[in-house]
């Protein structure tokens, strides 16, 4: 789908060489007396299912579990795979995780805050 919003002369000449793989997770919510060990928000209980998901095959690659107010941050870093593209949400964006993911040639696209600020150091002369 990236692909195809690229004009013909981009997507001719730029070939994706691996798959792309895209990392979201959704909480699921019950009632407090469902889940008693896993506390949400309020009298609800909930769990959290990160999902990495194949853009190829239509498949789940791998699932987590975690408690319903757990970061995404953490579980996403557990999920990246250098075999693929990572294609996730600005909730795993971490400035320090970017520079991980460059040392270690994870290719990765993620939309940044909306609060982020690039800054372009320069030399004195």
């Amino acid at each position: 789908m990236l692909i195809s919003k690229c004009n013909r002369g981009k997507r001719r000449t730029k070939v994706v060489k691996q798959a792309l793989l895209l990392v979201d997770s959704t909480t699921i919510t019950v009632g407090k007396n469902s889940l008693p060990c896993t506390p949400f928000h309020g009298e609800r209980s909930g769990i959290k299912l990160h999902v990495s998901f194949t853009s190829e095959t239509g498949m789940p690659l791998e699932v987590k579990e975690t408690g319903g107010l757990h970061h995404d941050g953490p579980v996403g870093e557990s999920l990246a795979n250098k075999a693929f593209i990572l294609v996730q949400d600005r909730a795993y964006g971490k400035h320090a995780r970017f520079d991980q993911f460059k040392d270690q040639k994870q290719f990765f696209v993620i939309r940044l805050r909306d609060n982020v600020e690039l800054h372009q150091p320069r030399s004195l002369k």
